[in-house]
Formats: C-alpha cells, sequence, structure tokens
C-alpha cells in the first residue's frame, strides 16, 4: 500500500483501497485493466519495430516515475505490462517491489526467512547472486524485454533447459548482439518485415542500447529508465 500509494501516472494500474478484510486478510484492491499481455498484443497487432518501441516508451516512462519515487518494481516482464485496445500501456504487480534506501533496496524479513522472490528469464544477475539490488535490476529488466520485443528471442540460448543453466547463462555469457541471431521468418513476419530486413534494422544502435543495459554490472548499464530510451 505505502509502496503504490505514491505512485500516479498515467502508465501504472492505480491504487483504489486497501485494509483488512472482516476475517482479518489484508487486501489491495486495483484498478482494473483489460489488456494483453505487452509481448502478446505486439506480435498479435503485427507492430513493426518502431512502432514496438514507441510502446515500449511508455514502459519506461512508468518506470521512471516508480525509480523516482524510490521504488524498484523487481518483477519486470511481459505479463506485467498490459496493453488496453487503444495502444495504452499499464504496469501492474508491485508485489514483489521494494522501496529504496539509499542507494540500494534492503530486504525484508519476508525476503529473508522465505527465499528470493523472481522471475528468472527477466532477473538480473544481481538478483540470480542475492546481491543488493538497485535501480540497474530493473534496467536489466527493461533490457530482456527489448531483447525480446525486438528479435522475438531472449538474450541467452541454453545447452539444457533448467533453472540452473539459466542463472549460469545470466551470470557468466554475454549474450549476442540481436541482429546478430539466426532471426526467423515467423519472428520477422509478427513484425511486418522479413528476416534479413529485420537483423538490418536491428544492427546498430539497437544492438548497442540492448547490449548496454544487460551489462552483468550494474554501474555499466544505464542510470536511469529514461537515459535507456531507444
Amino acid at each position: 500500500r505505502e509502496i503504490l500509494a505514491s505512485l500516479n501516472h498515467p502508465n501504472i494500474a492505480r491504487l483504489s483501497d486497501a485494509g483488512f478484510s472482516q476475517d482479518g486478510q489484508p487486501f489491495l484492491a486495483l484498478e482494473y485493466i483489460a489488456g494483453t499481455p505487452f509481448t502478446a498484443y505486439c506480435d498479435h497487432h503485427g507492430l513493426s519495430v518502431r512502432n514496438r518501441l514507441d510502446l515500449f516508451r511508455q514502459v519506461l516512462s512508468a518506470v521512471q516515475h516508480a525509480h523516482a519515487h524510490l521504488v524498484i518494481h523487481r518483477d519486470l516482464k511481459p505479463s506485467n505490462i498490459l496493453v488496453t485496445e487503444d495502444g495504452q500501456v499499464h504496469l501492474l504487480d508491485f508485489g514483489i517491489a521494494k522501496l529504496l534506501t539509499g542507494a540500494e533496496a534492503k530486504e525484508t524479513e519476508l525476503t529473508q526467512f522465505g527465499g528470493r522472490a523472481l522471475t528468472p528469464d527477466y532477473a538480473a544477475p544481481e538478483q540470480i547472486a542475492g546481491a543488493p539490488i538497485t535501480i540497474g535490476a530493473d534496467v536489466y529488466s527493461l533490457g530482456v524485454m527489448l531483447y525480446e520485443l525486438m528479435s522475438g528471442e531472449r538474450p541467452y540460448r541454453l545447452d539444457r533447459d533448467s533453472r540452473g543453466a539459466l542463472e549460469e547463462a545470466i551470470l557468466k555469457t554475454e549474450p549476442l548482439p540481436p541482429s546478430r541471431l539466426e532471426l526467423s521468418e515467423t519472428a520477422a513476419r509478427a513484425r511486418g518485415t522479413t528476416a534479413k530486413k529485420l537483423a538490418r534494422d536491428l544492427k546498430g544502435d539497437l544492438d548497442t542500447i540492448v547490449l548496454k543495459s544487460l551489462k552483468k554490472l550494474p554501474a555499466e548499464r544505464y542510470a536511469t529508465a529514461s537515459a535507456f530510451g531507444p
């Protein structure tokens, strides 16, 4: 409640009420968003790279607003970003968000004794390692989403399909630039183009932006979500 009450932004689902039910259960009542997960919306509508970037800028604006209010989301992923039919992005699910104290987010007793809460596919190296979290963790997750949004693939090719292999890749493997992937014609068609043209569109600035956001060390990524903006 404390976290959500501080956020008032057109691209963040609003808090309507919070408290305790008659049987003592705590609750949060949030704005209902009738939308489609971010990447699914883009694919369904066959959005071009340019149009996908326009939507992504709305995400960056929402995340920047949260960071300006000392809130780290910590679980940014397409299913937590819904797009309504009018093309409006809504960031939701701040269930494991943290309030910054100084430059880092302190762990709560729930996290200390119950384990880390995260989505491995979009988690930053420092989240995997259990290190202190800064806004750089959200920047990294944004980078994973942008990589997927542009190419239809996530950053790491795994030798085996397991959480351990994914975590090892996040900690140790440098991802290929999106333009150097074997881009599928299916992914290209979802972006209104061909694989060859898609690779050409991604080469250069977009490759550079994505790879900088995915640096292993937080200090080497973009310092803010707004600085990240493609």
